[in-house]
């Protein structure tokens, strides 16, 4: 399924991937225009979803079933998307999702396609990821320093679900909740490395429900770890977000040294890994390169949260 909106630039990329392995089948969805949205050019939003649509239609130029999910009105990004993928997998029992900023490499279809089958039957696997950021960890070039060069195998199961580019299952699907019944107990159940890591999901997953979060990949996030679900994460990464630092970008907006992410073409066959079981390590490892927040301004922020405690007024 590839989702898209309004950014015909980033969509013509990514189609021309996926027209390089014309898959038999293809599921388009798009949210629908915001009402009144006119860009820096002066151009409707309105237009742009129109352009996007239209593009895709005349395009796939393969012998392939299109289905299409065009909504008319807007739910934003996480009713809008979080509906389309369950759209998907009420056909599909299986495949591949991938976002209208997401740049797939050709071997993310075959390594997508080959860990589909194999792990279709393993109710704990629940999430396939083609993105990676190990190519951050410290010193690459230093094997004692540096997992990445430790991995023999080319993937490893991880509690993280990166959604720049995946694939899953229905079954895994179906236990998707947009809210939780009961997250703070829930959350209790989690086990996290370290109190850092668990504050700083307490505070992210609390945002969310309380609403101040439009998105649908953190109750994706949540939904696996109440399952004690696993994922797939690869060694090398298979995906370039190219919609950084772009005013019409969600949640990619401004520079990021994931906007300079190398992507690789993989080798195969692929050596997988002998048992399925977290790596702690690599999680922990993972949750430093991607979600902590820098020494530096978490310091910054906890100043300024004092400064405004200090400011509250008191009753």
């Amino acid at each position: 399924m590839l989702l898209s909106f309004n950014r015909l630039d980033t969509v013509r990329q990514i189609l021309a991937q996926i027209a390089r392995v014309q898959p038999p089948r293809i599921y388009l969805a798009s949210d629908g225009a915001r009402e009144g949205k006119i860009n820096a050019q002066g151009i409707a939003e309105s237009t742009l979803v129109q352009e996007v649509r239209e593009f895709l239609l005349d395009s796939i130029d393969w012998d392939c079933a299109v289905h299409t999910r065009f909504l008319d009105s807007n739910l934003g990004c996480k009713a809008a998307v979080s509906s389309a993928i369950s759209w998907f997998f009420s056909y599909e029992e299986q495949g591949i999702i991938l976002e209208d900023d997401c740049l797939p490499t050709l071997s993310f279809f075959r390594f997508c396609d080959e860990l589909l089958a194999r792990y279709k039957e393993q109710e704990r696997v629940m999430m396939i990821s083609g993105w990676s950021a190990l190519d951050f960890a410290p010193n690459p070039s230093v094997e004692t320093l540096c997992p990445k060069a430790r991995l023999s195998e080319d993937y490893f199961f991880s509690k993280y679900n990166h959604i720049w580019g995946w694939a899953s299952w229905a079954r895994a699907w179906a236990k998707y909740e947009l809210e939780s019944s009961d997250f703070v107990s829930d959350f209790a159940r989690f086990a996290f490395s370290s109190t850092s890591e668990r504050r700083s999901w307490r505070r992210t997953f609390g945002a969310y429900y309380a609403g101040k979060i439009d998105t649908w990949d953190y109750p994706w996030t949540f939904s696996i770890w109440k399952s004690r679900g696993l994922c797939v994460y690869p060694k090398n990464n298979m995906i370039q977000n190219i919609g950084f630092n772009r005013q019409d970008a969600a949640h990619t907006q401004g520079d990021s040294k994931f906007a300079r992410m190398p992507s690789y073409d993989l080798i195969f066959p692929l050596t997988h890994p002998r048992h399925i079981a977290p790596n702690p390590a690599l999680d922990s490892l993972n949750f430093s390169l991607v979600f902590e927040m820098p020494s530096l301004l978490r310091r910054v922020v906890r100043k300024i949260q004092k400064i405004l405690k200090s400011l509250s007024p008191r009753h």
